[in-house]
């Protein structure tokens, strides 16, 4: 009995002071700083679940948080939330139906103009149109208000609705789980409370969170890799505050590259390991490496460009605790995987919205641009720029002073033409760091094949003696080219234009892409320093002029060869009064569309040709006469529609291609039988063939593919062979 009635008076005490406890709690409520996130939501259950995880997420990244809901006993008076930066809307299928929900947004939606930032969440089913236009729970809840409230209050609460469904938001879908959801909030809300305006860091942060999660027991080698100015520093930063705490030393170098060739590694290395205190602040006592054995250690190198370096300036940290993280940032993905870098992240571009708010911000001052033609400016720019953070902010940096909308695009376009020294320092070291073989290769690409297929490029640099299977692997690997999910070979804007900046600034040219000075190359046969030029690509887009018979006469080393128009709307034809008097033995690739004359030069060696691309011709036959077509793959002569005969590619062994589409006065092709390489024939509007001969010289070109065949009209054919499976 007496044990009783001590536990009774003992549950009484414990009542009270739970009382005074959470009356406490209010008074600091209502006196102590705001929070930075108030997040508002319906049901016990939301809150048990999904809202607990959400604040948690927050709370563990440092972020005050406020809760609100209609299910809390803790009123939060007004004042305390008028310091609040975010307001996180949690739509649950019973949101609509608390008044004291709907109350709250109509008062968080008034403080929007004054920078309140609103994030809608989406959960529990809810989606985005549900909310805006209010069907289904949404629907059923405005059907009770409009019997219980007035017409004004209930009209207020459904504009409000619409007006936060309208805001860029998260919605929670099937595939993906509550901790990804939650993450994925928590990364956006941090960057919006970042008070430096840094861009798409906390969702790079939580992929390499992720990566970091596989960690074993031993020691853990993290490498970033992506172009320059991608934000590999900015985001190893950010990593390096975030998880110092966590251990018993740290150590970041930034410009590593730069500050290990000082000459001074090893005072450099124990300038920068830091001893973590208690407490989690990354500025403690310096340590030598003798120091760090059993030790819990994490350390991040920026720009890392060898192994050699690498290994030498970390050389005796075997003795550290398993559990410790090295990070490394590279340009080059070679040289993490030559680091034992067990996981890389890519670290990847900004995406369109991303870069034009940075654009924005940079440029004017504001999270986007305030009107339409000042968006088109914005995206044009961040598309050139790649969602580059770094190139992104030096054009909004040069355009900020240009106000209206045609001088920022005047301004560009000059920028354009004339890459700035910024923007050429950012690639310089990686260009300068290439062999001969890929330099060739990185300039081919960025003058005259950006965009095109990746097959395409191989075969024509093959041909030119370049190893372009690992030449392009390792531009690619060096951030400096990708390969696009279509296979094709893509170079950012800028990177294009700078490779171009590199040319212009060598004493002789090699490579001419520019129309007006392709144009004084051949109209004059006495140009000085032809000999040098390795390819023309003239574009004859609203420009017609008479070539100079003896125009190539002198250019020895020319090896591409492209007259092209973009638009065949206002194609011109190049004139030629009189015969061409050559070609260059070099030639790899020769592409001349409409090209005027009946004949190739008598004189043309084609033995290393590659790839024949002339169509609209007025060519009557190939007449190569003995000469050899040994290393031809494709030839397309398509609509030349005085062709009359194209026996000589019996000749061409390794021919892969052949176009003679529309090619009406062709009345006969070659035996196949020899041509053993040739996956692709086309004869679709060679009216002039006979079918029968047609059918006989092709016969066995199925030995080892499929042949199909498609009558469109009587007499026109069009004959494919693929490759087997």
């Amino acid at each position: 009995m007496n044990i009783y009635i001590y536990g009774t008076h003992m549950f009484v005490y414990l009542y009270h002071k739970h009382r005074k406890y959470k009356k406490k709690v209010r008074k600091s409520m209502a006196t102590s700083k705001a929070d930075e996130v108030f997040i508002d939501f319906s049901g016990i259950e939301t809150r048990n679940s999904f809202v607990s995880h959400l604040s948690a997420a927050f709370r563990r990244r440092s972020v005050s948080v406020c809760l609100g809901g209609d299910c809390t006993d803790v009123v939060t008076p007004r004042k305390t939330n008028e310091g609040c930066k975010v307001f996180v809307v949690v739509f649950s299928e019973d949101y609509a139906l608390s008044k004291q929900c709907l109350d709250t947004l109509v008062e968080f939606l008034e403080r929007k103009d004054d920078g309140l930032v609103i994030v809608p969440v989406y959960y529990g089913g809810v989606t985005e149109s549900m909310v805006k236009q209010q069907t289904e729970r949404f629907g059923v809840a405005f059907t009770q208000h409009q019997n219980n409230y007035s017409y004004d209050q209930v009209a207020k609460w459904r504009d409000c609705l619409i007006q936060t469904a309208s805001l860029p938001g998260h919605e929670l879908n099937l595939q993906q789980e509550d901790s990804e959801f939650v993450e994925k909030i928590v990364a956006d809300v941090r960057e919006v409370l970042d008070a430096t305006g840094k861009i798409g860091i906390y969702s790079r942060l939580l992929e390499i969170e992720k990566l970091l999660c596989k960690q074993s027991l031993k020691f853990y080698y993290l490498g970033l890799w992506g172009m320059p100015g991608i934000g590999k520093t900015t985001i190893a930063e950010a990593a390096f505050k975030q998880m110092s705490k966590d251990f018993d030393a740290s150590f970041f170098v930034e410009d590593f590259h730069k500050e290990y060739h000082k000459g001074r590694p090893y005072k450099l290395r124990e300038e920068h390991l830091k001893k973590v205190p208690k407490g989690g602040s990354i500025r403690g006592p310096i340590l030598s490496f003798k120091e760090l054995r059993e030790k819990k250690v994490l350390f991040v190198l920026d720009d890392v460009r060898n192994l050699m370096d690498f290994e030498s300036f970390l050389g005796g940290i075997e003795g550290v605790s398993p559990g410790s993280v090295i990070i490394l940032t590279s340009r080059d993905k070679q040289v993490l995987h030559q680091c034992q870098v067990e996981d890389v992240f890519e670290v990847p571009s900004l995406n369109e919205e991303e870069a034009v708010r940075l654009f924005a911000r940079t440029a004017f001052h504001k999270e986007g641009p305030s009107d339409a033609k000042l968006m088109d400016v914005s995206k044009k720019v961040a598309r050139y720029a790649g969602g580059n953070p770094k190139a992104l902010c030096f054009y909004g940096r040069e355009l900020e002073k240009k106000k209206k909308p045609e001088e920022m695009e005047e301004e560009f376009e000059k920028m354009r033409q004339c890459p700035p020294q910024e923007i050429l320092s950012l690639f310089r070291s990686s260009y300068d760091a290439l062999n001969d073989n890929e330099r060739s290769i990185f300039l081919d690409i960025a003058c005259f094949f950006n965009g095109e297929p990746c097959d395409d490029v191989m075969r024509i640099l093959e041909g030119c003696g370049f190893f372009p299977h690992v030449g392009i692997d390792r531009l690619a690997e060096r951030s400096l080219l990708t390969i696009s999910k279509e296979k094709r070979v893509e170079m950012q804007g800028f990177i294009q234009d700078a490779a171009r900046e590199f040319i212009n600034q060598t004493s002789r040219r090699r490579r001419h892409w520019e129309p007006s000075r392709i144009r004084l190359l051949l109209e004059n046969d006495k140009s000085k320093g032809n000999e040098v030029i390795e390819g023309i690509f003239l574009d004859t887009t609203k420009l017609t002029f008479d070539v100079n018979p003896m125009a190539f006469e002198n250019m020895y080393n020319l090896r591409l060869l492209k007259i092209y128009s973009t638009h065949s709307e206002t194609a011109q034809e190049l004139r030629l009064t009189k015969e061409l008097r050559s070609l260059p033995y070099e030639l790899r690739l020769l592409h001349w569309e409409k090209y005027p004359l009946q004949s190739l030069p008598q004189d043309f060696d084609t033995r290393h040709l590659v790839e024949l691309n002339m169509p609209y011709s007025q060519l009557q036959s190939l007449c190569v006469g003995t000469k050899s077509l040994a290393k031809l793959k494709m030839i397309n002569l398509s609509h030349s529609q005085k062709l009359l005969e194209v026996d000589e590619l019996a000749k061409a062994c390794n021919l892969e291609k052949i176009d003679l589409q529309g090619c009406t006065s062709l009345k006969s092709i070659p035996h196949t039988d020899r041509l053993k390489n040739l996956q692709f024939l086309n004869l679709s509007g060679c009216t002039s063939i006979k079918r029968t001969e047609a059918i006989k010289k092709i016969k066995g070109m199925n030995q080892e593919g499929c042949l199909r065949e498609t009558t469109f009209e009587s007499m026109v054919f069009e004959y494919y062979v693929k490759e087997s499976s």
